[in-house]
């Protein structure tokens, strides 16, 4: 017998499914995208289609066209320029936020679960995997910052950083996940300003490769 699988969860496939392909680059940047050939592709009715590609849109995917159909996006030099200096502002404050936190007694621990499966990504060479794991360790800081505003924020551009990384995934990765270590030890410390500056060196270094990857393209 085969269980009919809820439309909520249905559709949360359907938008990571859509998800990633967009990021492996099944459906080019600046490709369109429209609901009945989606899905008849992934074998779903429009529905879960329909669901998927407001999510995708709000996290930074694709941009919505009249008559249900869409746009993979398509990253400029602007789009990056303004992610990194985003970034900088938002992530600089959460480990300055988090070292305090900790030095408080906040628990490390979502940011050590965190480095432990980046690591196993590093080990199983799946760079998709990298990439996401990599996000989770930003997101984790946030965690530990304990800021629901910058939380909201972050999820804004998580899923950005994680297209953008796996983009940049022929960067060293094993030198980024030393980086995250330094940022550990700073955040560990409740060294609140060298942790900041760990994390604006951290993410500053990611800006050039990230346009040099646009040119290239």
């Amino acid at each position: 017998m085969t269980l009919v699988e809820p439309e909520e969860s249905l559709s949360s496939q359907t938008y990571q499914t859509l998800r990633r392909q967009i990021i492996l680059g099944h459906y080019p940047q600046g490709s369109r995208l429209v609901e009945a050939a989606l899905a008849t592709e992934l074998n779903v009715s429009r529905l879960p289609i329909r669901e998927a590609v407001p999510r995708l849109a709000n996290d930074g995917f694709v941009r919505s066209l009249p008559r249900r159909s869409s746009r993979v996006f398509q990253w400029t030099t602007p789009d990056i320029v303004e992610l990194f200096d985003v970034r900088l502002s938002l992530e600089t404050l959460a480990a300055r936020l988090a070292a305090q936190a900790v030095a408080r007694g906040a628990s490390l621990q979502p940011l050590l679960d965190a480095i432990d499966a980046e690591h196993a990504a590093l080990d199983s060479e799946d760079w998709l995997e990298v990439a996401e794991t990599s996000t989770v360790v930003h997101e984790a800081i946030v965690e530990i910052a304990g800021s629901a505003l910058l939380g909201s924020l972050m999820r804004a551009v998580s899923g950005r950083m994680t297209w953008l990384f796996y983009l940049t995934s022929n960067r060293d990765q094993h030198q980024q996940s030393d980086e995250h270590h330094g940022l550990l030890d700073a955040i560990r410390a409740g060294n609140d300003r060298l942790a900041e500056s760990i994390a604006f060196t951290h993410i500053e270094k990611g800006r050039a490769p990230s346009l040099a990857m646009l040119d290239a393209s």
